[in-house]
């Protein structure tokens, strides 16, 4: 029987805050790094895909992990405030400290391998058709407002008005990073 990677109550806490941050990082990583190359069929190297990908992947996993940790964190001292807790950090030195660490990075990785995700699949699809770089382009805003759309569901909000922002959002970035010329 193999181990499971991560222990079960990591796994039983698989959030949609990191997945759509992840997805969303990735995929705007992608669009502003590397369009010019994408449109100007320079995006052909698997190599390029996968070090934009693995930069997106890194971003993610450091700027969840503090910003998520911070979050907990402060929770815990605000709990023990309003506990009259005499010792100031209490809680946050406590298990509950812990488990705000584990959180993060549970967190942290699912955000980082969704931003993976994200930023990969827009760029495997340059490297694979190169004569049609408006393709991956158009499918990676097509899945900003697929996911937009999912969100303004999920929030009971609006999914036309939450697709066509992300939407808008990735052709702005698109622009941006044809202008740019980054990667």
């Amino acid at each position: 029987m193999t181990r499971p990677l991560f222990p079960a109550r990591l796994r039983r806490h698989a959030s949609v805050l990191p997945i759509v941050l992840g997805l969303v990082d990735g995929i705007t990583n992608a669009l502003g790094l590397a369009t010019h190359s994408i449109l100007h069929g320079g995006a052909g190297s698997l190599g390029l895909a996968l070090r934009i990908a693995f930069f997106a992947l890194a971003t993610a996993v450091f700027a969840v992990f503090v910003a998520r940790y911070v979050e907990l964190r402060t929770n815990l001292l605000q709990a023990g405030k309003q506990l009259n807790l005499l010792e100031r950090g209490a809680l946050a030195t406590t298990r509950l400290g812990r488990s705000a660490r584990l959180q993060a990075l549970a967190d942290a990785v699912q955000a980082s391998l969704a931003s993976f995700s994200g930023a990969l699949f827009p760029l495997a699809l340059a490297v694979a058709f190169p004569a049609l770089g408006w393709l991956p382009l158009a499918l990676a805003l097509l899945l900003l407002a697929l996911l937009g759309a999912i969100i303004g569901r999920q929030l009971s909000g609006n999914p036309a008005v939450w697709a066509i922002a992300l939407a808008a959002a990735g052709t702005v970035l698109v622009v941006g990073g044809a202008v740019l010329d980054i990667a």
